[in-house]
């Protein structure tokens, strides 16, 4: 026998003597010596699955440590490895800059004193880039860094509905929940609030759950991710955030452009970003924005965001909002006549939260006055809420959106420089002025700086038949149009 299968006998003898023989043998009695990874001082040990992990960690770190001491092995590190991962030491993965999964101790002792300076500056850091004070318990993150994951149960691909404006964006969702860490990774969808893109995670979610009961899935906001951090750094818990986040097989951030200027925040996801992506592991993002649009974050992020799959969700047509409607009425009981849902499409077009708050409004004003919903309450609901006329987009406005988004002036755009970083979104400017605010070639032209209406035609019909093959070119149309849309 060797001096590591001796040391572990001995810890598991100690284990059955201390613990309910109903526990030893359910948690205890599975593990095994993984003894090629053992070494002088360290024991590493075998486990089934992450989830069997979690439940080493939560509820017999203790009794490990108690082992330990009284057995004088406080030298001795019990270090594990899941399947087929690697334990220690850290084995160099391939990745796009020769990443490493980081490597940890199980039952680490717990860190005694003060933080050490990196924390401490890392600490205090976010702690001042907060926009708010120390988390309280009960305010919508976990002290514990529960295991909870938080997903609502009623959001599924079933009842999501789908339309042209949404069906990429569920369709790679899909895919990812049918085989994550595989098809598109990361996965990266962005749209403007209220078109659906929280619900699609916490699809994802359930359906890994569906046909994995022992994945482990973590879902958060990127505000929670943040409030999470500080608390962690504040109380030496880092470890501990760390185990949560960089070893789940699916992990979720919402709204992730608010960890925008928050650089502590960004250097955290970043280092677990990296972990994930190098085991293989799925990561899904939301935004509102796109990746180039989101500001104040890091290039390196940036970068990561669009190593996978990007995919937007742009506002829903008319006959989308219609058919949204009526599944949200018929999920309330209520009966909307044709009409009066085309009404209510035709004017709350903004997100579909806007169409929801107009059912509810109308619904709500039927059972007060105990009247039918009809086309005359629908009226009389919304004459101060809906039908607002929209503003008039103009090519100055397509200009300027153009020139934000590419990080140019507008004089730029109309000016004679033919360089690929001017020319590509003048282009671009030429053709969305085209097809959304109805100008003719000479005007626009004209607006351009006096160019030839023949030069506008030729750039309107190199970015229209560009847009059949550069996903690139289609995902910076689309998150201008959009942009457009909602702004006016």
């Amino acid at each position: 026998m060797t001096s590591s299968e001796q040391i572990w006998q001995s810890i598991k003898s100690y284990l059955k003597s201390s613990l309910d023989d109903s526990l030893f043998q359910e948690w205890i009695e599975p593990l095994s010596l993984d003894i090629p990874n053992c070494t002088s001082n360290i024991i590493t040990l075998k486990l089934p699955n992450l989830v069997y992990y979690q439940g080493l960690q939560n509820e017999f770190s203790p009794h490990f440590r108690a082992a330990k001491d009284a057995l004088g092995y406080q030298m001795i590190d019990i270090r594990f490895q899941v399947n087929e991962h690697s334990a220690i030491p850290s084995i160099e993965l391939d990745g796009p800059n020769g990443l490493a999964i980081e490597p940890f101790e199980m039952f680490p002792e717990e860190p005694e004193g003060e933080l050490n300076d990196e924390n401490r500056h890392r600490r205090d850091s976010e702690v001042n880039e907060a926009t708010q004070p120390t988390p309280k318990p009960g305010s919508g993150f976990s002290r514990s860094l529960s295991r909870e994951v938080g997903l609502k149960h009623e959001y599924t691909f079933e009842n999501f509905v789908r339309g042209t404006s949404n069906q990429f964006a569920m369709a790679t969702c899909m895919s990812v929940a049918d085989n994550p860490g595989a098809a598109y990774n990361p996965l990266f969808i962005y749209g403007s609030t209220g078109l659906g893109k929280t619900h699609l995670l916490h699809a994802v979610g359930n359906r890994v759950l569906q046909k994995n009961k022992h994945a482990v899935v973590t879902y958060i906001s990127s505000e929670n991710f943040m409030n999470e951090m500080i608390y962690c750094l504040r109380h030496n818990k880092m470890w501990e955030f760390r185990q949560k986040y960089r070893f789940c097989d699916v992990l979720m951030i919402d709204d992730v452009q608010f960890i925008a200027n928050k650089k502590a925040t960004q250097e955290e996801f970043f280092h677990t970003f990296n972990t994930l992506y190098a085991a293989k592991k799925q990561i899904v993002i939301t935004s509102d924005l796109f990746p180039q649009d989101i500001p104040d974050i890091e290039d390196r992020l940036r970068n990561r965001f669009q190593w996978g799959l990007i995919a937007d969700i742009q506002p829903p047509d008319v006959e989308h909002r219609i058919a949204i409607l009526n599944k949200k009425a018929e999920q309330l009981g209520v009966k909307l006549d044709d009409d009066v849902s085309e009404y209510i499409a035709k004017h709350a077009k903004r997100n579909i939260r806007e169409l929801e708050g107009a059912l509810h409004r109308i619904h709500a004003y039927s059972k007060l006055h105990a009247r039918a919903l009809s086309m005359d309450l629908a009226l009389e609901t919304f004459k101060d809420v809906l039908g607002e006329p929209p503003k008039r987009l103009t090519v100055e406005h397509v200009q300027k959106a153009v020139a934000d988004h590419f990080k140019l002036k507008i004089a730029d755009l109309k000016s004679k420089r033919r360089q690929r970083a001017v020319a590509y979104p003048r282009q671009v400017a030429m053709y969305l002025a085209r097809k959304m605010t109805g100008a003719s070639f000479p005007e626009i032209g004209d607006r351009f700086g006096g160019k030839d209406h023949t030069t506008v035609m030729h750039n309107v019909r190199k970015i229209e038949d560009s847009l059949l093959r550069d996903l690139d070119l289609k995902a910076h149309v689309e998150s201008l149009e959009r942009q457009l849309e909602q702004s006016h």
